[in-house]
């Protein structure tokens, strides 16, 4: 669930290991990143030169977790792609991400 307010989208009770924002292009298939962060984790560029903003979160809310490092190996991803997946952000009570945003359009979280 998601609240678009004055040019920010609000997002609540995020239990992710990642995510991050894409815009539409009118009339084409092509998406941009426009946002990303690595949820409970540092910066990081993962193996489609897509940059993680490190967890603006981090220290302020909620509890950052790297129990996913544990873990030898994630055999669906690249080596270098593995640290999204093995850092996430969660909280007993709800909690939100502010993502800048350019103005009002169709914007697609994952």
């Amino acid at each position: 669930m998601f609240k678009h307010r004055l040019g920010r989208i609000r997002i609540f009770s995020i239990l992710a290991l990642l995510f991050y924002a894409v815009k539409a292009s009118s009339g084409s298939s092509a998406h941009n990143v426009i946002y990303a962060i690595n949820a409970g984790g540092d910066e990081v560029t993962d193996s489609n030169g897509i940059h993680y903003s490190r967890d603006p979160l981090k220290g302020k809310v909620g509890t950052e977790s790297d129990y996913g490092r544990q873990l030898l190996s994630i055999n669906r991803v690249s080596k270098q792609d593995e640290i999204l997946y093995q850092t996430e952000r969660y909280h007993h009570d709800t909690f939100a991400y502010d993502l800048p945003v350019s103005g009002d359009g169709q914007y697609v979280l994952i």
